[in-house]
Order: structure tokens, then sequence, then C-alpha cells
């Protein structure tokens, strides 16, 4: 009975370290252009340690024996836009398309267990949303993220960067941190533009990121021009210049037939 016990011991023991550590499904969400990490929260893969990430069914990279590898699909939808990290097993998608829509799945096995991840990612054909201002008034990007929690990392970054302009993350600090003047982030993620200026003009990104949640994004794009007179006040002027001119011609034909002595 003791021997039974011990064996039943060991195989616990064995099944807890060679087992395999399975994490939930992550969901990602992101606009079209934009990259995407899917992140293997390894440190250091092992000279032994044999890893593969698949796109659905297929083998899109692997590495094994510290030697990286990238696969392609038939219609070469990856073509140049995949990036393996050889240190950590991070896959990285650039310049996203809507056919880079589905699951990932990354396997790490090793000597003493085996790591599986999965991610389904959403690349949404998202047209930025047009916002215009005036030169010196301010511009607010609204957005359309519902469900933003008190601890999601609300970030802004402008044109191709990664870097954020202005950012909050209550995790850190109380008070939006930013990189640039000019600029009011509130707790809901509107972002403000105060007197703007032609170099305000661009491409602005949003990106959430919660707990156990999808990363979402959006896109707006920012037109600044001159200050000068509304469109419904050159209408106007030129209605009136119009009016005046018909009126003139008016009065010319009226003197006219009148001086006319037939």
């Amino acid at each position: 009975m003791e021997k039974v016990y011990f064996m039943f011991i060991v195989l616990l023991s064995v099944e807890g370290v060679f087992g395999a550590e399975a994490d939930p499904l992550k969901t990602i969400e992101l606009a079209e252009g934009d990259s995407v990490k899917l992140e293997t929260c390894v440190t250091k893969i092992q000279k032994d340690d044999e890893m593969e990430w698949k796109f659905g069914s297929l083998v899109i990279a692997t590495i094994k024996a510290n030697n990286a590898l990238l696969y392609d699909t038939d219609d070469a939808i990856f073509k140049d836009k995949l990036q393996l990290d050889d240190q950590t097993g991070d896959l990285t998608i650039r310049n996203t398309r809507t056919k880079h829509s589905g699951l990932y799945e990354v396997k790490i096995v090793n000597i003493t267990h085996t790591i599986h991840k999965r991610f389904s990612v959403t690349v949404l054909d998202a047209i930025p949303k047009k916002v215009s201002v005036t030169e010196g008034k301010s511009a607010i990007l609204k957005h359309d993220i519902s469900d933003i929690e008190i601890y999601d990392v609300i970030m802004w970054m402008f044109e191709d960067g990664e870097t954020s302009i202005a950012q909050i993350n209550k995790k850190t600090s109380k008070n939006p941190s930013y990189d640039r003047d000019g600029l009011n982030l509130d707790p809901t993620g509107y972002l403000t533009i105060t007197n703007t200026k032609s170099t305000d003009a661009g491409l602005y990104k949003l990106k959430v990121t919660g707990q156990n949640k999808a990363v979402k994004y959006r896109k707006f794009r920012v037109t600044v021009s001159e200050p000068g007179l509304s469109t419904g006040v050159i209408v106007a002027i030129c209605v009136g210049v119009a009016a005046l001119f018909l009126l003139g011609v008016g009065i010319w034909r009226y003197s006219q037939r009148q001086r006319s002595p037939y």
C-alpha cells in the first residue's frame, strides 16, 4: 500500500513538472496598417527549447537549436511582415491587413514543461475618423470605446511613431503624462489638442490596453486649416456682391430707357 501511495505522489510530481502551461485565449483588436506583437512572456529561449508558431493550422515560425526560421502561406500573405525575436520567441506582424485576422498559437517545449499560448487577432478595416479644425482653435478626438475601466492603459500616438504623446496609466501615476505641449487627456481617453498649429495635422492613433480583454485601437485624421472667413460668410459676401451687381445693371438699364426719346 505504501508503494502504491509513493508511486501516486511521484506521478503527481512528474505531471506538475512536465505538464503543459496553457494561458487563456488573449484577444487583440487593431486597425489595418498597425503592427502587433504576440508575446510569449518568456525571458530567453534556451538552446534545447523548441518553439512553433501557427496561424490556424499553418506553421509560420519556428526556433530549434537557437535557429529561428520564418515561413509563409501559399498565397504569401505574410511576405516581409513577420519578425521573430530569437531571444524571447515574440512574433511581430508589421503593417497588418484584414487577412491577418485569425487564431495564432505558440508552443514552446523544453525538458521540463510545455508553454502554450493562443491569440485571437482581429484586424479592422478602419478608415480614420476625420477631424477638421481652424488654426488656433482646439480639436477634440472622441473615440467610441465604451468599456474603458479605471486601470486600463490609454495611450495616444502620432503618425507612424510607437512612442506615446499622451498616456494615462493609473497603476503608475494618477495624472496623465505628455511628450509634447498643447495636449489634454481626460479620464475617458478623449484627447484635446489646444491652440492647434499646422504641425498638429496628421494621423493620431489610440491604443487601449486592459487586463484579460482585447487591445483596442482607433485612428483619427486631423486637418488644420488657416484662419480666415468661414464658408457661410464667404457665400453671404458673394450673394451680396451679385445682388449689388444686378441692382447696378438694373439702374443702368433704367437710366438708359429714360434718356432714350423713343
